[in-house]
């Protein structure tokens, strides 16, 4: 592993949208009720489970009993916890990649940069490879399709696949184990029709 570059970088796209799935400019800014539920869901990917339950001392007439607090985590996320989070940046189509990765921000008490513009991926990519403070760290990056291929040749990726304009539910990790940028289309499996593969 490269110990300059970052450990690993996952890119998601934005959730789903109103309207046309594959243009990025149509449909509204928000996103739908579909793509506000693949919000919510995505911490289960990405942020560790905290305790579900923590009781104290109940008493009534009827019944008194001693609770105590238990360490019960939920199942660990399948993806690495992200260091740091971005999103592309909004505009007046669009603000879902800051929208799908709210809730991932307020569940790991994190801030999302949000200041490069989609078509500035090239600024990000060069940011996160050459910025010290990301050597050996995780990067979540919430991007809009069309520019994802870019964003992941711009991160070293020789040849990414497109990102089909109907697809809402993959992540990209890219990994550099030699030093050169390695690529892994994982599937979300967060929403019922998601992709098992």
């Amino acid at each position: 592993m490269d110990a300059t570059k970052p450990s690993q970088i996952l890119i998601v796209r934005h959730g789903e949208k109103l309207g046309n799935s594959s243009n990025d400019d149509v449909g509204g800014p928000h996103l739908s009720i579909a793509g506000s539920v693949r919000a919510v869901a995505l911490p289960e990917l990405f942020a560790p489970q905290s305790p579900a339950l923590s009781c104290n001392l109940v008493r009534n007439t009827n019944f008194s009993g001693t609770y105590v607090s238990i360490d019960s985590q939920g199942p660990q996320p399948r993806f690495s916890t992200p260091a740091f989070l971005y999103a592309a940046k909004a505009s007046n189509n669009s603000n879902r990649p800051v929208e799908t990765i709210t809730p991932l921000s307020v569940a790991l008490q994190m801030s999302v940069n949000d200041s490069y513009k989609k078509s500035d991926y090239g600024g990000l990519a060069t940011d996160l490879l050459t910025g010290s403070r990301y050597s050996g760290k995780v990067i979540l990056i919430c991007w809009h399709h069309g520019m994802i291929p870019n964003l992941a040749k711009a991160l070293g990726v020789a040849n990414p696949p497109s990102w089909p304009g109907a697809v809402f539910d993959r992540v990209w990790k890219i990994t550099y184990p030699d030093g050169e940028a390695l690529l892994a289309n994982l599937p979300q499996q967060l929403l019922h029709g998601d992709s098992n593969s």
